[in-house]
């Protein structure tokens, strides 16, 4: 089981009047946690489960599953590791997809905030400001592009493997670090 790294007293102290200066570490009442429950929930890109559930985002357990089926078909997976590499694939272009509509949104966001507060371009150019949000976004789209390569890679050379009879040595698929 996890167990929390130990907290020196000088640090638990330094916590202790931090909390004071804030003021509150969050809300104590159920009604309170239920308000604050997706705050952290800005793009979806790290959350737990690879659908967002309808009323936070435009995703569908259908769409994932079709997704999933095709890829299924198409690929034809045997045994364990190729399954979960095509599930590995499925979960990073849903993620990718996911990533570029968040751009998206941030991009057009700051096109509007950039116009509104700041000026006018000339007709026929378009500003493309960025913000530190829009570069998290991308960072994210570029490791989960990684991610999506190399689990199509590996799908492909154990299949070749496979398909050429030799055996499937155990350090082929690494756990990842992303």
């Amino acid at each position: 089981p996890y167990m929390a790294p130990e907290i020196s007293e000088k640090q638990l102290a330094a916590n202790r009047r931090s909390r004071l200066l804030v003021g509150t570490t969050g809300p104590k009442t159920p009604e309170g946690k239920a308000r604050v429950k997706w705050n952290a929930l800005k793009h979806g890109l790290l959350a737990g489960s690879v659908v967002i559930p309808s009323r936070h985002g435009s995703e569908s357990r259908h769409q994932f599953k079709h997704l999933l089926t095709q890829l299924h078909d198409e690929l034809n997976p045997v045994g364990m590791l190729e399954e979960m590499l095509v599930e590995k694939i499925a979960v990073a272009y849903w993620r990718l997809r996911r990533a570029l509509r968040a751009e998206t949104r941030q991009i057009c966001d700051n096109i509007n905030d950039f116009r509104r507060y700041h000026y006018q371009p000339h007709p026929g150019t378009l500003a493309l400001p960025s913000t530190g949000d829009t570069y998290k976004i991308v960072r994210y789209e570029s490791a989960i592009e990684r991610q999506l390569h190399r689990a199509i890679y590996r799908l492909e050379r154990l299949q070749d493997r496979r398909q050429r009879g030799s055996p499937q040595p155990s350090e082929e698929l690494p756990v990842d670090e992303n």
